[in-house]
């Protein structure tokens, strides 16, 4: 079926405004088998199996012209047959309709053919108002909407809920009690679950054209010990699972979707310390044989080695219902994507899903602990997950970045100059906790990683400070300098203590603390001008409320120190006890005080 003048047209007006690139010349579009290109520097043709794929051909072409080439011959197929991405919707940032079509233009230019919404309560169930309630859900209107755009590229658009755990927001209201049995997890067995589950399904059913929907059902590590134990005792949880299960697929059979879910509830449960990644996990037969037909989702960001992949996959397709590989775009670690990471634990999931012949495989972009990092800033990594669907296990990391590059407009400098966040190489984000940390308890934070952030601040500084017309450039310019002038402050503040230096607290009072605040005000400007470009306001009063308890903890300490200098205390008590390490996270209620928040 040959492609429609306007098809054409729209999709080639896409992939140029992706690249920032006109083409000077006509390309003749055909349908054919994968993937080919052919210019000879005046015509082009390109022969592409599907809408997706023609956009991705039309922008190789773009980025051909962009880098000054005068010809291309590619002749490529897919590896996956369904590649692409899932953008969490559900932890304060929900992006606007305009963004996700915007993403979906960059998904295609890429020729990614698959996208999910990860909506936990932040869609719409007539029948449940308290549903998504103050979340910024999407209505019915703006899901079909989104559905229908991704349509006009071929780029397939999946639910992706929960009908299991992580349920809190909607289960923290009075009138969803009854659906309860932890607080976050919904209580199997009771009519009243399937009753709210068949509303749910049923309204995703009126959205979506695809026939596909990923029903989560990870994490639920209490599930069975809450409110379901005190009703009916202790029940085995393999089969309280499979009978849940059992009743969700019959569900979403009656409305036309085939499941996939994540697996980790079955390998935890298999092994003897509850962890998915325990090399000795294997679930027993019993259960596997009582599984009904619904795809095994395994999700992993955190290991380096193929082998250790490789064993997992093989683990998965021991289930024999098929298997999912969905790999991380690291986008919940702090304020800025952490792209490093990215690539050491991407590069060999990747290699071993395209050697194993997957058939979808995608990237995660989470927003743990408040969304802070805005997921367009990380597209250039998903140029990985594209270059191992259309070019297999032999991707190479150098064309990956030169796709990273053309797809954001940004040379590889500036986006390196974002690894600086995490240049300690800590996982548990050092830099974010310094962010958030109160500047007389900068919990769990050594010297050594201090010097390393702040030499590593100074160089993305001077990196990004010249160039940072970009709004995400200055952005990025603006947390850098809060990191740099917080980490001056609790140096400055400890040593003129312990040394009970008065002028150079004095100095700090007048001078360090204001200018500390003017930073951190600076930054939750710009980041407020980000967030709304792309995300609904509804989430924003999260990080609003931890910039103003940021600046207004450092008013207080500026009056702390200021009675101190002035003789009105004789001690400063927080400074008095030495910083111990403490291993606790990252997360902001772990960093920003060491006092439980109840």
């Amino acid at each position: 079926m040959p492609f429609e003048e306007m098809e054409i047209s729209h999709i080639r007006n896409v992939a140029e405004s992706v690249a920032w690139t006109q083409l000077p010349f006509p390309v003749h579009a055909v349908h054919g088998a994968g993937l080919s290109v052919d210019w000879d520097g005046a015509d082009a043709a390109v022969a592409a199996e599907d809408k997706c794929a023609l956009c991705r051909g039309f922008f190789l072409l773009a980025r051909a012209v962009k880098e000054g080439k005068t010809s291309l011959h590619i002749s490529e197929k897919r590896h996956f047959a369904h590649c692409g991405a899932m953008l969490d919707m559900s932890r304060n940032r929900v992006m606007t309709v305009k963004a996700v079509k915007h993403w979906i233009d960059k998904q295609a230019a890429l020729g990614l053919n698959l996208l999910m919404l990860y909506t936990e309560d932040t869609y719409e169930i007539p029948e449940y108002p308290y549903f998504g309630y103050l979340r910024g859900r999407y209505s019915k209107e703006e899901l079909k909407e989104i559905d229908d755009y991704a349509f006009s590229l071929d780029v397939e658009l999946v639910p992706c809920v929960q009908t299991l755990a992580h349920l809190k927001n909607f289960l923290q209201w009075p009138a969803s009690a009854p659906l309860r049995d932890q607080p976050d997890i919904l209580l199997i067995d009771s009519e009243e679950t399937y009753a709210f589950l068949d509303a749910a399904i049923r309204s995703l059913s009126q959205c979506f054209r695809s026939r596909r929907i990923h029903i989560g059902m990870d994490e639920a590590h209490g599930v069975g010990l809450g409110n379901y134990l005190l009703r009916h005792g202790y029940v085995n949880r393999f089969d309280l699972l499979n009978r849940h299960l059992a009743r969700v697929k019959a569900l979403c059979d009656q409305y036309g979707f085939q499941p996939m879910m994540w697996s980790d509830m079955f390998f935890r449960l298999g092994s003897k310390n509850n962890a998915y990644y325990d090399p000795d996990n294997h679930v027993p037969d019993d259960v596997i044989a009582a599984l009904p037909q619904v795809e095994m989702v395994y999700w992993d960001y955190y290991h380096n080695d193929e082998a250790f992949y490789e064993r997992m996959l093989e683990e998965h397709q021991r289930m024999g219902r098929g298997t999912v590989f969905a790999g991380g775009v690291w986008t919940w670690s702090g304020f800025l994507p952490n792209r490093e990471r990215t690539v050491r634990s991407m590069e060999p999931a990747l290699r071993v899903s395209a050697r194993m012949g997957l058939d979808t495989v995608f990237a995660t972009f989470w927003g743990d602990d408040g969304a802070e990092t805005d997921y367009l800033m990380a597209m250039d990594r998903l140029a990985m997950f594209s270059e191992a669907c259309w070019q297999g296990e032999s991707f190479d990391l150098n064309e990956c970045e030169a796709m990273g590059k053309c797809v954001t407009g940004l040379p590889a400098a500036l986006r390196n100059a974002y690894d600086a966040f995490y240049a300690d190489d800590d996982t548990r984000s050092t830099a974010k906790t310094l962010i958030w940390c109160d500047p007389l308890y900068p919990c769990g934070v050594s010297e050594e990683q201090m010097q390393i952030l702040y030499d590593a601040a100074e160089k993305a500084i001077q990196t990004l400070i010249p160039v940072s017309a970009r709004m995400e450039l200055h952005y990025a310019a603006k947390l850098f300098i809060v990191l740099r002038k917080k980490i001056e402050l609790i140096r400055g503040i400890r040593s003129a203590y312990a040394s009970k230096d008065m002028k150079a607290l004095n100095h700090i009072t007048e001078h360090e603390c204001p200018d500390t605040m003017k930073a951190y005000d600076d930054l939750m400007n710009i980041h407020r001008i980000m967030w709304e470009t792309t995300s609904k306001r509804q989430g924003w009063e999260v990080l609003a409320l931890r910039y103003g308890a940021a600046i207004g903890r450092l008013q207080d300490v500026k009056c702390e120190l200021n009675d101190f200098c002035g003789g009105m205390r004789k001690s400063i008590p927080e400074l008095d006890e030495p910083p111990l390490p403490d291993g606790k996270g990252f997360t902001y209620d772990r960093t920003s005080t060491p006092s439980a928040k109840t």
